[in-house]
């Protein structure tokens, strides 16, 4: 990595992808705005191409397409805020940091990619967690740390780290404490997860009933199509409400799962 982006990415405190990886950071927008797409390639052949041969008006054209803009905006803000550096002020050497390296990356099999005087750079595989693994980033300054953990944007899109991301970040800063505090290595006991917080219990409130307007608008739109592009568009509504509701009830099976085999 350059110098030139690491001196961007300090001074703006946020994390510099490349253009692959920003796509597939930002595909979950692209794939909601697939549908409101469409809808605008219907109002290019209304107006332009005069093309069009649906039976929708254009009112009802556009009155279609606010229930996509609003999601889609939501995940860009929470993907970017992804992308925050967070910041912590530490003094550490070098041998302490990598010493706090050396353990974390044992403890969750980190794939080192580099590791200089400037910038760290490391991949969690996927193990069958629910994540498909985690992109983790660490550039070292005078008496702080800038840290970042996202979803790897080299693997397949995902939103959801199932709390990998703060793990990740958490325990290396703590094995960052324990070495300078001189606490040699212990064998870590798993906390149980809590998946039912004020916050996640909050956003399934919204985000369920949600899914389930857009499975029943994509039956909708599949049964009583105006054109093909209508059928194309409830096949994907269904499809990213499946998704989000599958993966969601999984991880929170797996929990159970785990907190039961533990007790």
């Amino acid at each position: 990595m350059n110098k030139e982006k690491i001196a961007i990415m300090k001074q703006t405190k946020r994390l510099k992808l490349s253009r692959w990886q920003t796509l597939d950071h930002f595909f979950i927008v692209l794939f909601i705005l697939f549908i409101p797409g469409l809808t605008l390639f219907s109002l290019f052949e209304i107006y332009v191409t005069e093309t069009y041969d649906g039976v929708r008006t254009v009112d009802e054209l556009i009155s279609t397409t606010w229930p996509w803009i609003i999601p889609a905006a939501v995940f860009y803000f929470i993907q970017k805020r992804r992308l925050r550096f967070r910041e912590v002020k530490v003094k550490y050497t070098d041998q302490e940091f990598q010493e706090a390296i050396e353990r974390t990356a044992k403890e969750y099999e980190w794939q080192i990619e580099f590791n200089d005087k400037k910038i760290f750079r490391a991949y969690r595989p996927w193990n069958w967690t629910g994540s498909w693994g985690e992109m983790i980033t660490i550039i070292k300054d005078k008496d702080r740390l800038l840290l970042n953990s996202i979803c790897d944007p080299n693997k397949w899109s995902s939103v959801a780290s199932f709390g990998w991301n703060k793990r990740n970040i958490d325990t290396f800063l703590n094995n960052l404490v324990d070495v300078k505090n001189d606490v040699p290595v212990q064998r870590n006991i798993e906390k149980p997860e809590k998946e039912w917080t004020l916050k996640k219990v909050v956003i399934r409130l919204f985000a369920y009933p949600f899914c389930l307007f857009l499975i029943g608008l994509g039956v909708y739109m599949i049964l009583y199509p105006s054109n093909w592009k209508s059928q194309i568009a409830g096949i994907g509504a269904m499809t990213i409400a499946a998704f989000y509701l599958y993966t969601d009830l999984k991880m929170i099976m797996k929990i159970k799962a785990r907190t039961h085999n533990n007790g």
